[in-house]
């Protein structure tokens, strides 16, 4: 424990003149000493003592100094080491939670719960960039003025325009308001951008840690991008680009839960192009390939964005209708044997098909995906045996008839 400090210094006077006043009568016979000392050996020493007491005292004076500086230079460093260790903890952390988001949706709940730390509560949007486009991930509803989209994707179109890297580009571009972070991977692909409102103005070493971050996210944005188009791919069938039978099921059994809670009609819609064999026989497997993929391919026209296209196996196709009764069903399917009617070619060559179509639609708190299509197929070979090129609708569970099959319509919705 320090006696004294820095505000007692009349405190430290007044001891001192007391110290002086308590022993000035041994300080007087030391100076009689020394006088004798330099009468007799013809030595100037008081002076000199003097000279020493002073310079001795200077520098104690200018080592305390020294100490207090270096003290306050190890503080200063050992802060700046303390916030170096928290920024890179909490890039750990962050980098940690972005590996496990395996989805755009998690991906957000990340980014909202990291990104305004790293920003200090300013302004953050992000956008990602995927096949030409930008799309918006990340936005700060909280602003008092939200920018419209627009506006973003021309800065983030700005910032990425650059064909070689900008120096120091990952420390943050500025632009007019914002501070954008090219967000990019290997071989200098743009994945997004982040963007952070510079005000009030971000400190370098802010810029840094916000770089950091950006790098890990375009890390986690490329890894989701590559998760689900690999999921994507897994669910479609390679030749004619619609899902395959196992995503069909899935998709079918949530549309069953989903029409149960909203009490609402799904149907479905099975075919497959009458005497399919024959033309793979006469024409060759490649020429029956390029016939289902124009088939595919010119029925995605005539469907709606909300209606699940499939291939089923072979040459049978499964069409999902949610929120589509039967009369509806039966409309849909008629259309569908048109169209295919029109589809003519077959590689180089030219061949005349048509399909034959079966329609089914669940009961009312039907969960059974595999009946639901089992129906529509007895529907389908129906079809085919009352001589094809034709739509029959299954019967409804409580009244089973032969005649529901249904003969081309001139109507088309």
């Amino acid at each position: 424990m320090r006696l004294l400090s820095k505000n007692d210094t009349s405190l430290a006077i007044g001891l001192i003149v007391g110290a002086v006043i308590i022993f000035q009568q041994p300080l007087r016979g030391l100076l009689d000493i020394a006088q004798d000392v330099e009468a007799r050996y013809h030595l100037d020493l008081i002076p000199a003592l003097t000279v020493l007491t002073v310079v001795f005292i200077f520098h104690q004076s200018r080592k305390r100094q020294q100490a207090g500086a270096a003290a306050m230079t190890a503080a200063a460093e050992a802060r700046q080491a303390t916030a170096r260790s928290q920024e890179l903890e909490r890039l750990m952390t962050f980098g940690r939670a972005l590996g496990n988001a395996l989805d755009v949706a998690a991906l957000q709940q990340v980014l909202w719960q990291y990104l305004p730390k790293f920003a200090r509560d300013r302004e953050v949007w992000l956008l990602t960039y995927q096949e030409k486009h930008w799309q918006v991930l990340l936005q700060d509803a909280t602003a008092s003025r939200p920018r419209p989209t627009e506006v973003l994707e021309a800065l983030a179109a700005q910032t990425c325009s650059h064909d070689a890297p900008v120096e120091g580009a990952e420390n943050g571009i500025s632009t007019k308001d914002d501070v954008c972070f090219p967000m990019m991977v290997a071989g200098g692909t743009p994945v997004g951008v982040l963007g952070i409102r510079n005000s009030p103005e971000l400190s370098p070493e802010e810029r840094k840690a916000l770089g950091a971050a950006a790098a890990l996210t375009a890390i986690a944005v490329r890894n989701v991008q590559l998760l689900l188009a690999s999921r994507e791919h897994s669910m479609r069938d390679g030749l004619t680009g619609w899902f395959n039978r196992a995503h069909a099921l899935e998709a079918l059994e949530l549309e069953l839960r989903r029409a149960k809670r909203a009490r609402s009609p799904v149907s479905v819609v099975m075919f497959d192009v009458d005497h399919f064999k024959l033309v793979n026989d006469r024409e060759g497997h490649l020429a029956g390939d390029a016939l289902l993929s124009g088939v595919s391919s010119h029925l995605a026209h005539a469907l709606r964005s909300t209606d699940i296209k499939c291939r089923y196996g072979g040459d049978e196709f499964l069409i999902i209708l949610p929120d589509t009764p039967t009369l509806g069903a039966q409309q849909v399917a008629e259309c569908l044997r048109k169209e295919i009617a029109a589809v003519n070619a077959a590689g180089n060559h030219t061949v005349t098909i048509t399909a034959s179509l079966g329609v089914a639609t669940a009961a009312p708190g039907e969960l059974d995906p595999t009946s639901l299509v089992a129906k529509a197929d007895a529907a389908l070979y129906q079809a085919k045996h009352l001589g094809r090129n034709r739509v029959c609708v299954a019967p409804a569970p409580a009244t089973i008839s032969p005649s529901q099959s249904l003969q081309p319509q001139e109507s088309c919705p």
